[in-house]
């Protein structure tokens, strides 16, 4: 009985190693990433070093922003103190009295990385998964 115990252990044991999936976050901290876009939203180019990140849709549509790793795999994104008044949304205004974007990493496969933004508003989350694909280790 003992042996047949430990025999389905030492299996769980070796399945959940076998087949976990290893994050690879490190990879993703710092350089530049796309984020592609779809018929609602157009694709946005990332530049992150280890404390900002720089977004941009356009020429004319970007967002200067603060990164606080909160561990590893996760962060949060804060609007610069520096940025105007006026180039903050509603929206954006929202987001950042609920404590900024959180980003958690869910998985990582080659140069892309799958996550989940929430974004909380009046104490509701609002969460959105996507992915992040590393085309430069520059900034």
């Amino acid at each position: 009985m003992i042996k047949r115990i430990l025999c389905v252990v030492v299996l769980v044991m070796i399945s959940a190693t076998s087949f976990g999936q290893q994050l690879k976050c490190k990879k993703f901290k710092t350089g530049t990433f796309i984020i592609p876009g779809d018929s609602i939203v157009p694709q946005s180019t990332l530049k992150r070093s280890k404390t900002s990140q720089f977004e941009s849709i356009s020429a004319k549509d970007f967002m200067d922003l603060d990164i606080t790793w909160t561990d590893d795999c996760n962060y949060v994104l804060t609007i610069k103190e520096d940025t105007p008044e006026e180039e903050i949304s509603e929206v954006e205004k929202l987001i950042e009295e609920g404590g900024g974007l959180r980003i958690q990493m869910l998985k990582t496969v080659k140069d892309t990385m799958y996550f989940r933004a929430i974004a909380t508003i009046k104490g509701t989350d609002y969460p959105t998964d996507g992915k992040q694909i590393k085309i430069s280790k520059k900034y």
